[in-house]
């Protein structure tokens, strides 16, 4: 091989070398923008945060826990069904969310409502309330102390009602929980929500 090959060959080697290292910066995700994601009203932790074991029961009256947040992004909002107005507007913006995600992310993520009134939100009464909504919402529920024990690990606040009263209301925080799919607390959405720029950011966080 002569001189003239040889340096051919490197000034080819260099080349590909530049080429490549363009192109991996270009196709490269941006880092996501803390700050244009609590805009659009989502905090992620720096790491994302354990749950804890919890025994419940879900909307279809099967057994519920945190097994059942493993494999998929999840979307966690405490409420109950008999609320009579954050609760039905935040999983009708969960609907708009949830409809406005590209399909593969559709796919990969599920909407989960736990109810904090297992005094009146029966697995019957929780799939009855769930299926107006029509988007495959999950639903889970369980005895007082298995609901504190997972909303004090995921900083949701509720105050016990007294059900002695007829038509009680529950008080109850009304951000919503994102579970990464390794089952973990990996930060929250702020109300009031943003679907759309929800829409446009949650598939980043998704991919991340």
């Amino acid at each position: 091989m002569t001189g003239i090959q040889k340096t051919v060959i490197v000034m080819v080697a260099a080349v590909a070398v530049v080429i490549g290292l363009t192109v991996n910066k270009v196709t490269r995700p941006v880092p996501l923008d803390r700050d244009q994601l609590s805009r659009a009203g989502i905090f992620l932790f720096e790491q994302p945060r354990s749950i804890p074991e919890v025994s419940l029961r879900s909307a279809a009256a099967t057994a519920w826990g945190r097994d059942d947040l493993v494999g998929q992004w999840d979307l966690l909002f405490f409420g109950y069904t008999f609320c009579p107005d954050i609760c039905p507007t935040t999983m009708a913006e969960l609907r708009q969310l949830v409809s406005a995600l590209p399909e593969e992310r559709r796919e990969q993520l599920q909407v989960t409502m736990v109810s904090v009134d297992p005094n009146r939100d029966t697995p019957e009464q929780m799939s009855s309330y769930l299926s107006f909504f029509d988007a495959g919402f999950k639903g889970a529920t369980g005895d007082p102390e298995e609901l504190a024990r997972l909303a004090q690990a995921l900083s949701v606040a509720y105050i016990e009602p007294d059900t002695s009263e007829e038509n009680y209301l529950v008080d109850h925080s009304g951000q919503v929980i994102l579970v990464d799919p390794q089952g973990q607390y990996a930060g929250f959405i702020r109300p009031p929500l943003k679907p759309q720029e929800l829409a446009h950011w949650l598939p980043r966080v998704m991919q991340e």
